[in-house]
């Protein structure tokens, strides 16, 4: 195989999500929630791997939106993803059964290759033959990574379980990554954004309504690129946003009719706020305490971060950040890292890349609230 096939196989096996759900397909058109059936993978992973898939060109999408007398369903065909003939006869390589023998003595398991000609067969529904009506209203509403699971209602949900996984995100032994940026959007978001596209990795924003109201398009475009926007607060004065409990609820629903302005979806509500400053300590302990009481009552769960790189302080540099970084992080598993994506924060946008390989080269993977509030 050449090297881009070589990255492409390594790219898959590299995440066991990707591998089930190509072995899953075999070259055949499915649901995701078939998908999800046969994998034992929850729905909204489903999405965001078909995504990622997607995005390599290892699958094809086919995007069906129908009207019916019940509502709307979406079907998504996949095909298994393409490899090159050519590549695998010039190794040697010859069939045997499902898998591939390279050279001698070796096998590589490797899905069967599909022409561009040949068309997926879509599972067939009970229904009857919907009319295809395309409403534009439905594909802008949900971001693009994850559409098919946003149509089966996985906008983010509150409830008690969802909760105490928020909660309990620092101590699950499993190797995850939660990028967190706090105080935008700024003039530096776009570059954060471009990093992050470039690594297709997904990360959490926790927005300042206050710049939502004045850069609306930089929420949209991350909310589009299917990162998880969340609550702030709306000024981040101490002195304002925890005059009382109501005072911190009142700039949380203040944030949050900016960000369904800025995605354009009226019934959004992320259900998770970050204190400015943490959710407990200072001289605001008692107000914090009280908020977080009056948000739970209104289906509202809050989370801080286990690490943090530090870019909070005035000036930093990229060796400074590597430090706070490997102190704060020792000894957990999961991280939930904090930066922020502020005007000020060009050593962020600097170091964020490294950051990024280095957790891929060490085999984490990377999430955002999305895994835990749409279950």
């Amino acid at each position: 195989m050449n090297d881009e096939t070589l990255k492409l196989k390594g790219y898959i096996e590299a995440s066991t999500y990707r591998t089930k759900v190509i072995k899953s397909l075999n070259n055949s058109a499915k649901i995701p929630t078939k998908i999800a059936k046969d994998t034992g993978i929850r729905p909204n992973h489903i999405s965001m791997t078909l995504n990622q898939l997607k995005n390599k060109q290892l699958i094809i999408f086919c995007v069906v939106i129908a009207l019916i007398t019940i509502g709307i369903i979406v079907f998504t065909g996949t095909l298994a993803y393409k490899m090159i003939k050519n590549d695998m006869d010039n190794q040697g390589m010859t069939e045997i059964g499902g898998a591939k023998t390279i050279g001698k003595g070796t096998t590589e398991n490797v899905e069967p290759s599909v022409t561009p000609s040949e068309s997926p067969e879509v599972e067939e529904t009970p229904e009857p033959e919907p009319e295809v009506t395309p409403t534009p209203q439905v594909t802008s509403k949900f971001p693009k990574h994850d559409i098919n699971a946003a149509m089966e209602s996985q906008l983010p949900q509150y409830s008690d379980e969802i909760a105490k996984k928020v909660v309990n995100v620092y101590f699950e032994k499993s190797k995850k990554v939660y990028l967190t940026f706090d105080d935008g959007p700024s003039a530096r978001t776009p570059e954060v954004l471009d990093i992050l596209k470039k690594y297709n990795v997904k990360a959490t924003f926790f927005v300042l309504g206050s710049n939502v109201a004045t850069k609306p398009e930089l929420v949209k475009r991350a909310y589009d690129e299917g990162h998880f926007i969340a609550v702030h607060g709306y000024t981040h004065k101490y002195s304002q946003v925890y005059s009382s409990a109501q005072a911190t609820l009142d700039e949380y629903n203040k944030t949050l009719e900016e960000i369904r302005k800025a995605i354009g979806v009226p019934n959004y509500n992320p259900h998770l706020f970050r204190f400015p400053g943490g959710s407990s300590g200072g001289p605001y302990d008692a107000v914090k305490r009280e908020a977080i009481e009056l948000l739970k009552q209104n289906q509202i769960t809050h989370t801080n971060w286990n690490c943090l790189t530090g870019d909070a302080a005035g000036s930093t540099t990229i060796e400074a950040m590597w430090n706070e970084l490997n102190q704060t992080a020792e000894g957990d598993d999961n991280l939930v890292i904090l930066m922020h994506d502020a005007g000020d924060k060009k050593v962020t946008v600097e170091f964020l890349p490294q950051l990024i390989e280095k957790y891929q080269s060490e085999g984490y993977e990377f999430c955002n609230y999305y895994d835990i509030m749409c279950e």
